[in-house]
């Protein structure tokens, strides 16, 4: 199956003191090349990366084997994002969905949860109890999701929506799926 990968990295990081979290430093290079290089080496054929608030800054940084979707509406929220993604993203039969913030991201992950995709479905990694990225759509069904999406809430409705579709997939042993939202989460970088 043809899956595209998609980075939302378009926010402003106002939680971070207005710095880009794709930038931030992770294993001697900016955390979006771990997030990029774990979807390519995990089976995606194309990584999308939605970018917003310093789209130039991190279009000048993003790793050979990207494609840069800019959303001048990023101010609005992640809904818009995830709507630029998908658009970008409609010639492939699957989607891999995640947030630049996720340095615990790697490519034993992806492959781990596209193995676990079956057609029909929404493969939803869980850590603990915790769901995580990244989440596996069938292209129709990411355009359902970006279609329906308000404000800062991604796909959250129409995961609860379909949730007798939605298959968990225990991904705990494989990653820390703790983002980085605040200073105080600076420390899962390195």
């Amino acid at each position: 199956m043809s899956t595209a990968g998609i980075v939302l990295a378009a926010g402003g990081g106002s939680r971070l003191g207005g710095r880009a979290k794709a930038l931030l430093p992770h294993r001697g290079r900016p955390l979006l090349h771990t997030v990029v290089d774990a979807l390519l080496d995990g089976g995606c054929d194309e990584v999308l990366v939605v970018v917003g608030a310093f789209g130039e800054d991190v279009a000048a940084v993003r790793p050979a084997g990207t494609t840069v979707v800019r959303n001048p509406r990023w101010s609005e929220g992640m809904s818009t994002s995830l709507r630029r993604g998908v658009e970008a993203a409609r010639d492939h039969e699957r989607i891999a969905l995640t947030v630049v913030d996720f340095p615990g991201i790697t490519a034993e992950l992806v492959r781990h949860v596209l193995d676990a995709h079956r057609p029909g479905t929404v493969t939803l990694p869980i850590f603990g109890e915790r769901p995580g990225h990244p989440v596996v759509f069938d292209t129709a069904d990411a355009v359902a999701a970006a279609n329906e999406a308000t404000g800062d809430e991604g796909a959250r409705s129409f995961l609860a929506r379909n949730r007798e579709r939605v298959r968990r997939v225990d991904c705990t042993r494989l990653a820390d799926a703790g983002d980085v939202d605040t200073p105080e989460d600076l420390q899962r970088l390195d």
